[in-house]
């Protein structure tokens, strides 16, 4: 009998043992390119050799937001993924595990002075720190050297002003007869180059109190009628199409331009578009500078931040675990694993000391890094109602662009349709503004 029970006693215990020392497994869902796959692939077989707590498993997807919403919703997503910040747009703030408490634990989270403060800012979402960011993607201009080299100009010449941009597009664009064979500037998203004229030109998309979209309407005014000019009056670039947001990943007509090296500028866009220029044209030789500024900036830049990190999923089975690996991620690979991506910027203020980032043409010889110091915590980037908000935006600039209506009818159209969608949304951007606290 006492043997039965110390052989009871024994099981119970081995039992007991394997229960808590088994492994948790975590799926990590991961999109990019092979060499990006391949980096984070090595990573995960790193950090599961590294301890015996966790085994994650990385799936490769495909770039497709129906798939992972429906997997989200029916609770058959992963534990961990990489996503940027159109997360609380696409998916619901609720489909993520914050990270409030573990990112700002003296023992297990992530000093603030080891973030860009922009990065921080721009992962918070009504009071939920919704990520780690891992890069970030300013907006700016990117041209061809090789072209600049052949009219006799240098990276010296590349443009500070909208007036520079212009003056540089309209010397280097070439025609034969009424035949454009090289642009002077194209920009294929309609919704990059309308976000970075308003900014780059002082205006904000959304006021401090959530009341208003476009600050300083004016100046957007100012600016369509710039890009306008670019396009019919000066004609030194094709007809932008495509809105990035919308889901539109082919390149358009003005991007296929630049990869060809048929133009000699590509702009206003995010810098980090250069990664997939050269995925098309590795012979392209590309550098970039910041969004130049219009009139309306004073001297005073606004960064857009679009951000790329690392989400613990709100049914992640263990999101402490979860969260550990994000946090290695972030602090050991991260610089290595966004030097893979050209024109994206890490959120990890470590990059300053590092040669790669302040030599790189494509951000500007450091300046990327520069703004990012003194860029705003943007925490307005993404709120309730942005996506319905924009989407009159195509047809703003489209009938500018088609000469049916001025800027200042364009806009004032635009701006009664912000004021129904902020209405629409009036309860929940007071209760967002109410818990939009930046707690790390």
């Amino acid at each position: 009998m006492k043997l039965a029970r110390l052989l009871l006693f024994v099981l119970l215990l081995t039992m007991f043992s394997s229960a808590t020392s088994a492994q948790v497994e975590l799926e990590f869902w991961y999109s990019g390119t092979t060499v990006q796959t391949e980096f984070m692939q090595a990573a995960v077989d790193e950090y599961n050799a590294m301890q015996d707590a966790v085994r994650i498993t990385m799936v490769t997807t495909p770039e497709s937001r129906e798939r992972i919403a429906t997997a989200v919703a029916g609770g058959q997503g992963p534990d961990i993924m990489m996503y940027n910040h159109n997360m609380p747009w696409f998916f619901g703030i609720e489909a993520v595990y914050p990270l409030n408490d573990f990112i700002t634990d003296p023992e297990i989270g992530i000093d603030p002075d080891a973030v860009f403060p922009a990065s921080r800012g721009t992962v918070h979402y009504a009071g939920v720190v919704q990520a780690i960011p891992i890069n970030h993607s300013p907006g700016g201009l990117l041209y061809n050297i090789d072209l600049f080299e052949e009219a006799g100009l240098s990276i010296e010449d590349a443009p500070t002003t909208w007036e520079e941009v212009e003056a540089l597009a309209i010397q280097l664009t070439k025609r034969d007869g009424d035949t454009v064979t090289q642009w002077g500037m194209v920009n294929g998203a309609v919704d990059w180059m309308l976000q970075e004229v308003g900014l780059s030109s002082g205006s904000d998309w959304v006021d401090d109190d959530l009341t208003r979209y476009i600050e300083h309407p004016e100046r957007l005014v100012e600016g369509l009628q710039w890009w306008r000019d670019m396009l019919l009056e000066h004609e030194v670039q094709p007809y932008p199409t495509g809105v990035t947001w919308a889901g539109v990943e082919a390149l358009q007509m003005g991007s296929e331009a630049f990869v060809r090296g048929e133009a000699a500028m590509s702009g206003f866009h995010c810098l980090c578009s250069a990664g997939s220029f050269i995925d098309d044209n590795p012979d392209l030789n590309l550098a970039g500078v910041l969004t130049p500024l219009g009139p309306g900036a004073d001297g005073v830049r606004t960064v857009s931040l679009g951000f790329g990190g690392l989400f613990v999923m709100a049914d992640a089975a263990d999101p402490l675990e979860a969260y550990l690996f994000a946090k290695w991620f972030f602090e050991e690979k991260s610089l290595d694993f966004v030097k893979l991506s050209p024109g994206n910027v890490p959120s990890a203020t470590a990059a300053l000391d590092d040669e790669y980032y302040q030599n790189d043409p494509i951000l500007g010889f450091g300046s990327a890094l520069d703004a990012m110091l003194t860029a705003e915590l943007r925490s307005h980037h993404v709120f309730p109602g942005r996506l319905d908000v924009r989407s009159q935006e195509p047809a703003m600039v489209e009938v500018v662009m088609l000469d049916r209506a001025t800027p200042e009818e364009a806009v004032e159209r635009f701006l009664q349709h912000t004021e129904e969608v902020f209405d629409l949304y009036r309860e929940e951007l007071d209760e967002f503004l109410v818990q939009q606290a930046l707690v790390w």
